[in-house]
C-alpha cells in the first residue's frame, strides 16, 4: 500500500534513501498517521507537523544507543512508526496497542514515559552529566515542542545548561501552538520572529549556519564566536538564548528535510550544548488540521473525505466538560467578579464559550500551571472570584503553590479539576488518580464532586458563595443519562452534607459513592434489590469535610470512588470512623489499585480497577452474609 513505508522496519532502513525519497516517505507517513488516527483517535495536528524533523533525526543519529528525549510526548507518532511499532500502530492507545506517548516498556528508542511538558531539557542535562561521569559519549537530543519551552521547568533547565561540557542538542520545534494558541510574552516574542522570517530568510540562515559550523578537528570556539556575532546582527530570536550564554542556531524551515539532515549532521559534532530553532506547521499536509490545529490537537475517530472531514449528523453526548463550561458562563453573567484561568487548555476544559462571552475575564497563561494558581491567588486577594480550570494530572505540577498561596492564605480560589479519575486512551501520564490525596491534606480546602449534570451547576453555585478554596472534580466522561431516580441530587449543596439517593425500608448495608461513580452504586443497588437485599445508597458529595451523619447507625459501609486507594475518599471514611469511635463498623473501600493502569477505554479501566457494580455486589454479599451469620450466633 505504501511504496516506501512498507520497506521501513527500523531507522537503519532510512540510511540508503535519497532526500527526494525521504520527502516522499514523509508524505506516506502523514497518510499512515491520518488513516490510523481517523480510526483510533489521538493527537493529530502536532504529529503531522513533526514528520520531517523526526525522519531527519533518525537519519543522522542512531537512537538505539543515542538518546532522544521528547517534550510533550504526544508528538512521537512518526518516531514510533519508524522504530518497530508500525505493525501495531492501528491499535494506537488501545489495550493491545502502543501508547500515545513515549514508553520505555515498548523498546530501547524511548527514554522516558512522557506526558507532561517542560521536562526534556532538564532530563537531557541529567543524562548528559550521567554519561560524562561514566566516560560515555552517546549523542543526546531533546526535542521541545508545542510551546513547552515557555514552561518554568524549561527555563530552569536552560539556566543550568552550563553544567554540561559535552554535546547536547536542543531542537526547538516552534509551531506557535500548545493545546490552544500559545500565550505569553515569550510566545509573542517567537511569533514576532516567525512573522518576520520569509522562506528565503530561512534558506539564508541555514546556509550561514552550515558555512560557519566547524567540522571535526577544527576550532569550535573561534567559529562559534563569528557565528554568534552574525546571528546577533541578523536574528533577534538569538538574543533570548545568547543572553543565557547558549549557542543558538536558526530559525530554519522544519519541513526542509534535506537542510535538516545537513544541520543535524553538523551540530551532532559539537562538543557543547546548542539550540536549533525550527519552524513547523501544526497539521501540515491535512487542511482541516492545519486550518484548525486546536480542534485537531487531540481528536476522537473521524471519517476522511478527500482532504476534508466528513462530519456526522448525530449530536455527541453531553460531557462533564461541556456542563462546566455552560454553567460557568451562566453564573459569570450574574457576577462580574467571576474570572476564568487555564493553562493552555481553554478548549480542553470547556472554556471556549466563556472566552467568547467574557474575553476580558478569561486568562490563558500557557503551559504554566504553577503560575496559574499564583495568579488566581492574587486575584482572590484583590476581591475577584477566580475559577482555575486545569486537568487533574497537570494540577499536580502546582502542589506547592496550592499549599503556599491558596491553602495557607485561605483564599477563595475555585479549582475545576477536569479529567479526574481514569481517563481512558491517554493512559498513565494523564490519569487523575491522586488529586483527592494531595488536596485533602490542605487545611481550609473543601473537596466536592458532582455526580451528574445538575450537580455540576449546584456545585459551582456553592463554590462561588464559599469564602475558602473549593475543588470540584469530574471525569473525562459523558454525564449520566439513565432512568435512576436522582431527585435527591437536585437539593442544593450544603457544606459537608451528603444526600441519600436510595433509602431502603430495612437496609442491611449502605453504599457511599463519591462523584460520578454514583451510577455504579445505583446499578449495584438494583442488582441486590432483585436478590431481595435492601440497602441505602448515599451520594457523599464531599470528601472534605465529610458528613459524619453517614456513621449514625452501625450498618456496614462500602465506599466507592474513581481515585487511587491510598489517601482517597475511602481513607477519609476510615479516618472519620476511627475519630468517631466507630471502629467496629465494617467498611470496605472500592478504589483504584496502587499501580499505573495501562491505556484503554475508560470503561475497561474502571472494570480492571474493580470500580463497578459487580465488585460492589460481590462485597455486599460478603458483608451481608457475615452480618446475618453474626445475628444468628447472637440469637436474633
Amino acid at each position: 500500500m505504501y511504496e516506501l513505508l512498507d520497506k521501513i522496519s527500523s531507522p537503519a532502513d532510512l540510511k540508503g534513501l535519497s532526500v527526494s525519497q525521504l520527502k516522499a516517505l514523509a508524505e506516506e507517513i502523514r497518510q499512515f498517521i491520518l488513516a490510523s488516527v481517523s480510526k483510533t483517535g489521538g493527537h493529530l495536528a502536532s504529529n503531522l507537523g513533526v514528520v520531517e524533523v523526526t525522519l531527519a533525526l533518525h537519519r543522522v543519529f542512531d537512537f538505539s544507543k543515542d538518546k532522544l528525549l521528547w517534550d510533550v510526548g504526544h508528538q512521537c507518532y512518526a518516531h514510533k512508526i519508524l522504530t518497530g511499532r508500525k505493525d501495531t500502530f492501528g491499535k494506537l492507545r488501545q489495550a493491545d496497542g502502543p501508547s500515545g506517548f513515549p514508553n520505555p516498556d515498548e523498546g530501547p528508542y524511548d527514554q522516558f514515559c512522557v506526558g507532561h511538558a517542560g521536562t526534556s531539557v532538564a532530563t537531557a542535562i541529567g543524562m548528559a552529566l550521567g554519561q560524562a561521569h561514566q566516560k560515555q559519549k552517546d549523542k543526546i537530543v531533546a526535542l521541545v515542542g508545542d510551546a513547552s519551552i515557555v514552561n518554568g521547568v524549561s527555563f530552569e533547565a536552560l539556566n543550568n545548561l552550563g553544567l554540561v561540557k559535552r554535546q547536547l542538542l536542543i531542537v526547538l520545534n516552534d509551531n506557535s501552538m500548545a493545546i490552544d494558541a500559545t500565550q505569553g510574552a515569550v510566545a509573542k516574542y517567537f511569533s514576532k520572529v516567525r512573522l518576520s522570517q520569509t522562506y528565503e530568510d530561512m534558506r539564508k540562515t541555514t546556509k550561514s549556519i552550515l558555512e560557519h559550523t566547524p567540522f571535526i578537528g577544527k576550532s569550535v570556539d573561534e567559529t562559534l564566536e563569528r557565528l554568534k556575532k552574525y546571528l546577533r546582527m541578523a536574528l533577534p530570536a538569538s538574543q533570548l538564548f545568547e543572553s543565557l550564554n547558549i549557542p543558538y542556531f536558526g530559525p530554519v524551515d522544519g519541513h526542509d528535510i534535506g537542510s535538516l539532515i545537513q544541520l543535524f549532521s553538523a551540530l551532532k559534532e559539537h562538543d557543547h550544548p546548542a539550540i536549533l530553532h525550527i519552524y513547523t506547521k501544526k497539521g501540515e499536509g491535512f487542511s482541516p488540521a492545519g486550518n484548525e490545529p486546536h480542534k485537531y490537537h487531540s481528536t476522537g475517530p473521524f471519517k476522511i473525505n478527500g482532504d476534508s472531514i466528513e462530519k456526522g449528523t448525530s449530536k455527541s453526548a453531553r460531557k462533564f466538560t461541556d456542563s462546566l463550561g455552560d454553567y460557568l458562563v451562566e453564573l459569570a453573567a450574574k457576577d462580574e467578579k467571576v474570572v476564568a484561568i487555564t493553562s493552555a487548555m481553554g478548549t480542553g476544559t470547556g472554556l471556549d464559550l466563556f472566552r467568547k462571552k467574557f474575553p476580558d475575564r478569561f486568562y490563558d497563561v500557557g503551559i504554566a500551571e504553577s503560575a496559574a494558581v499564583d495568579i488566581a491567588a492574587g486575584m482572590a486577594k484583590a476581591g475577584l472570584k477566580p475559577v482555575v480550570c486545569i486537568y487533574s494530572t497537570f494540577l499536580q505540577r502546582s502542589f506547592d503553590q496550592i499549599f503556599q498561596e491558596v491553602s495557607l492564605q485561605n483564599l477563595p480560589v475555585i479549582f475545576c479539576i477536569d479529567r479526574a479519575g481514569l481517563v481512558g486512551s491517554d493512559g498513565p501520564t494523564h490519569h487523575g488518580q491522586m488529586d483527592i490525596g494531595y488536596l485533602r491534606m490542605m487545611p481550609n480546602f473543601v473537596l466536592t464532586a458532582p455526580s451528574d449534570d445538575t450537580e455540576m451547576e449546584l456545585a459551582l453555585e456553592f463554590a462561588l458563595k464559599e469564602q475558602k478554596p473549593v475543588c470540584i472534580r469530574y471525569p473525562k466522561d459523558t454525564v449520566p443519562q439513565d432512568d435512576f431516580d436522582r431527585s435527591a441530587c437536585r437539593q442544593r449543596f450544603e457544606l459537608g452534607k451528603s444526600v441519600t439517593v436510595k433509602k431502603g425500608d430495612n437496609p442491611e448495608l449502605k453504599i457511599v459513592a463519591y462523584g460520578t461513580v454514583l451510577t455504579q452504586a445505583l446499578q449495584a443497588e438494583q442488582i441486590l434489590a432483585d436478590e431481595g437485599i435492601d440497602i441505602d445508597v448515599i451520594n457523599a458529595r464531599f470528601a472534605e469535610p465529610i458528613d459524619e451523619a453517614i456513621f449514625e447507625d452501625d450498618l456496614p459501609i462500602i465506599t466507592l470512588e474513581d481515585h487511587n486507594l491510598a489517601c482517597g475518599f475511602g481513607s477519609v471514611m476510615l479516618e472519620t470512623a476511627n475519630r468517631l469511635g466507630k471502629t467496629a463498623q465494617p467498611i470496605v473501600i472500592i478504589a483504584g489499585p496502587g499501580e499505573f493502569i495501562r491505556h484503554d477505554t475508560r470503561s475497561a479501566q474502571l472494570t480492571k480497577a474493580g470500580i463497578n457494580a459487580a465488585t460492589i455486589v460481590k462485597n455486599a454479599r460478603i458483608l451481608i452474609g457475615q452480618g446475618r451469620a453474626a445475628d444468628i450466633l447472637k440469637g436474633r
